[in-house]
């Protein structure tokens, strides 16, 4: 098998909280690549961005009666050293604001993707 150290993951996220069933894969696979000892990213864009509100990800449980909501699972990745990116045009499609967003969070303009894309070794779209 291929030694996967060091490889890069760029992981776009374009689901949010009004499809809560589209949240969770995206960071499952990203934790899951941070533990191969992949250098991983998740960039939130579209409706993506706004289950990174202050708020809004404690709402997202997807597994009724289970003590893991969407907060919980963008802590899990961010303990797991997956680093959470927004893109700032997305930012004001949803109308907030850089003090909106959940601690942890980068913002990046829409052309950093296009770099970030180029550079790492795999892209994965949600």
């Amino acid at each position: 098998m291929e030694d996967l150290e060091g490889k890069k993951i760029l992981v776009i996220q374009t689901h949010g909280v009004e499809t809560p069933t589209r949240t969770y894969s995206p960071l499952f696979y990203a934790m899951a690549a941070a533990a191969m000892e992949m250098e991983v990213m998740v960039w939130f864009t579209m409706n993506g961005t706004n289950q990174l509100k202050k708020g809004e990800a404690e709402k997202v449980q997807l597994v009724k009666d289970s003590n893991v909501n969407l907060k919980t699972m963008l802590e899990m990745a961010m303990d797991s050293d997956v680093e959470l990116r927004v893109c700032q045009q997305s930012l004001e499609l949803w109308a907030m604001k850089p003090e909106d967003l959940i601690d942890g969070v980068e913002i990046l303009g829409a052309t950093s993707i296009i770099d970030l894309a180029l550079s790492y070794d795999h892209v994965m779209y949600f």
